[in-house]
Formats: structure tokens, C-alpha cells, sequence
């Protein structure tokens, strides 16, 4: 089975309002979800969050 990688982070400000975002396409379009993707091969979590 192949394994996949991701990561993900919450984001906020000194109001506690936090940051989401939706996406506009495929089974999970109008969802909300914390920024974040997959990670390349031998990155660091810490550099997947920053691309």
C-alpha cells in the first residue's frame, strides 16, 4: 500500500479567529480545511508547511 505524507497546521491571531480554507473542486468542494498539503521525499514537516 502506498503511504502518503501530509501535513497540516492551525492558524491563528490574538483574537482567536482561526484561518480556514474551502475548496473549490472535487468530492470534498464547499469543505473547510486547515492549510497544509503533502510533503516531498525527505522533507522536514517544518518545510512543507513553509512552500
Amino acid at each position: 500500500m502506498k503511504q502518503i505524507e501530509v501535513v497540516a497546521a492551525i492558524l491563528h491571531d490574538t483574537e482567536g479567529r482561526i484561518f480556514a480554507t474551502q475548496r473549490g473542486y472535487g468530492e470534498w468542494k464547499d469543505w473547510w480545511e486547515f492549510p497544509g498539503g503533502k510533503m516531498e521525499a525527505g522533507e522536514k514537516p517544518e518545510e512543507a508547511l513553509k512552500r
